[in-house]
């Protein structure tokens, strides 16, 4: 890091990266090279870069999206001026920028309204990480450096033909001992070679051990197929990143690609499952529900984060029946609908929000309601008895 990434903090982080960001390289890149221009500012390996954008993508499509921002921000590195060594970097194309931004538009916007959001916030959050610490090493694409200037208190002219001769004395001859010699080469020591990194030989299987721990213990505890293979993915690919920081192998990929698609076949059927109505998971997002007979009711539906929507008002219920159920949720909101003609005993509360139960409306903290509503038609016919509960948000019962 920097002296300026320290004393300006966040901002002076984001436009030193603005000011230094990655040059899309003309070689050794796949597609349009964002990759391989990530990799190249910040040293790291470009297959980790390129599998982050893949695990990305099966959170809603972000890594496709992020992919086609790095396309659309990041300079292409194009042919130096004449008498420049230097690459110079070049914008993208206009009608490139042009198709991307329409491409983006529409993705982005519904992204921003999914759970797709957290994978699309993950890129940046990474990408800033990596260069508050790794920000320092040597920009590539930029201009040239200006000459350096001759020294002007000395007179540098030679007879045409005739080298300068050198009138400080060279290292090797700090007395001046030897002028005679001077225009001999100076001598460099050899290159001592690369030190073999042993000292993080047992990351990868240590970090292959915690792994494996870690989702046994989560799989014991009963956890769904699909959690416990993205839990696996998760905690290799953090391995992978503090891997590539260290300059150990990377073989662990050869155990994450083929996890990711068994990961992704799982997270299908369980979709399925609970479209299909055969579970209400607990778990996180959005979820809707509209069962048509008293069978297909389940006691419980349960959310840590998101919606529950239950549709009870197409519920076919006879009378003298009762119909037991409850829904909660730890933050987020909570709606049920009923038949317009059953009787409803409800009970709403939430924690810190707002709770509009049969039309009574409260909101603050510590919300309770207790109702008994027996319809426009009077007692009688079937009868709903629920449970309507919410830690933070919205609880609401309304009728059809």
């Amino acid at each position: 890091m920097n002296s300026t990434q320290q004393a300006g903090g966040v901002e002076a982080t984001v436009r030193d990266f603005w000011a230094t960001r990655p040059v899309r390289p003309t070689a050794g890149s796949k597609a349009a090279g964002v990759s391989a221009a990530i990799a190249r500012r910040y040293g790291v390996d470009p297959i980790l870069v390129r599998v982050s954008f893949v695990v990305l993508t099966f959170y809603g499509g972000a890594g496709i999206v992020l992919y086609m921002l790095g396309w659309l921000l990041f300079p292409k590195e194009a042919a130096p001026l004449p008498g420049q060594t230097t690459p110079r970097r070049e914008p993208t194309r206009t009608w490139i920028a042009a198709v991307l931004v329409v491409l983006l538009f529409p993705g982005m916007l519904w992204m921003i309204n999914s759970m797709a959001v957290l994978g699309l916030a993950a890129g940046p959050i990474a990408l800033y990480f990596l260069h508050r610490n790794q920000g320092d090493r040597q920009v590539t694409g930029t201009e040239n450096p200006p000459p350096q200037a001759t020294p002007t208190g000395e007179n540098t002219w030679v007879y045409p033909g005739v080298a300068p001769q050198q009138q400080t004395p060279p290292a090797w001859d700090p007395l001046g001992a030897a002028p005679f010699a001077w225009d001999l080469p100076e001598p460099h020591e050899p290159e001592p070679p690369e030190p073999q990194n042993r000292r993080f030989r047992w990351y990868n299987p240590a970090a292959l051990l915690v792994t494996f721990v870690c989702t046994t213990v989560i799989a014991s505890m009963g956890a769904p197929a699909y959690f416990v293979l993205a839990t696996a993915l998760g905690l290799l690919g953090v391995a992978m990143v503090i891997g590539a920081f260290l300059h150990v192998g990377r073989w662990p990929i050869v155990i994450a690609v083929p996890l990711t698609m068994i990961a992704l076949l799982a997270s299908v059927v369980h979709q399925e499952r609970i479209s299909d109505m055969d579970v209400a998971d607990f778990g996180v997002g959005d979820v809707r529900f509209a069962p048509t007979s008293t069978s297909q009711v389940l006691p419980n539906y349960d959310r840590s984060a998101g919606t529950i929507d239950l549709d009870l008002s197409q519920l076919q219920i006879s009378s003298g029946q009762v119909v037991h159920t409850s829904a909660n949720v730890g933050a987020g909101h909570v709606q049920i609908r009923v038949p317009s003609t059953v009787d409803v005993r409800a009970e709403c509360a939430a924690d810190v929000g707002e709770v509009d139960c049969l039309n009574r409306y409260a909101n603050g903290p510590d919300l309770h309601q207790t109702i008994n509503d027996q319809g426009p038609d009077g007692p009688g016919g079937g009868e709903i008895v629920l449970t309507a509960t919410a830690g933070t948000g919205n609880v609401e019962v309304i009728r059809d």
